[in-house]
């Protein structure tokens, strides 16, 4: 990363932490905060509105995340998570939380190459990306958890996306 990329990726997560009195000093680590940051980047391409970081989302998806580390595998079976959307990674090792919130959010982000613009619609291979940009999901929870060398991030959205019928008004196309 460029020194003068990384100075504004800085100053973008200190604004944010400023307006929202957000930060880990209000409650919300690091890595959610990393998270939302990363979320509202991608989102800004597709002209969706930035979301903010909720704390009872951030609650069930930390509850989540410990849930599928326990269980050493990512099924979207979380019982916590209260209808909210839902994207997940998960894999073996353990992960610093930053850093594997950071890889998540891109892995999910990447699958805008998959997706047909022109026939708008559920795909297995681009759900992460249509839930991460869907414009009605305006609230995020960020989770992560590490158990005896699993690692799964979650992140809860709230409303959920990923509603057949409403994919060409809440998913468009970078800008």
């Amino acid at each position: 990363m460029r020194v003068g990329r990384l100075v504004s990726v800085i100053a973008v997560v200190m604004l944010a932490a400023l307006v929202t009195g957000g930060g880990p000093a209000a409650g919300q680590s690091d890595y959610a905060q990393n998270g939302l940051t990363l979320h509202n980047k991608y989102r800004a391409k597709h002209g969706s509105p930035a979301m903010t970081l909720n704390q009872s989302l951030n609650a069930a998806a930390q509850k989540c995340a410990q849930y599928y580390a326990q269980r050493q595998t990512i099924d979207h079976s979380c019982p916590y998570k209260n209808g909210a959307g839902e994207n997940l990674a998960g894999g073996a090792g353990t992960w610093d939380s930053v850093s594997f919130v950071q890889m998540g959010t891109q892995m999910w982000y990447d699958e805008v190459k998959d997706y047909d613009f022109n026939n708008p619609g559920f795909g297995m291979a681009t759900g992460h990306f249509t839930q991460l940009v869907w414009k009605a999901s305006t609230r995020l929870g960020i989770g992560h958890a590490s158990v005896n060398g699993y690692t799964a991030l979650v992140g809860l959205y709230n409303p959920a996306g990923n509603v057949e019928g409403q994919f060409p008004q809440n998913v468009a196309r970078p800008r």
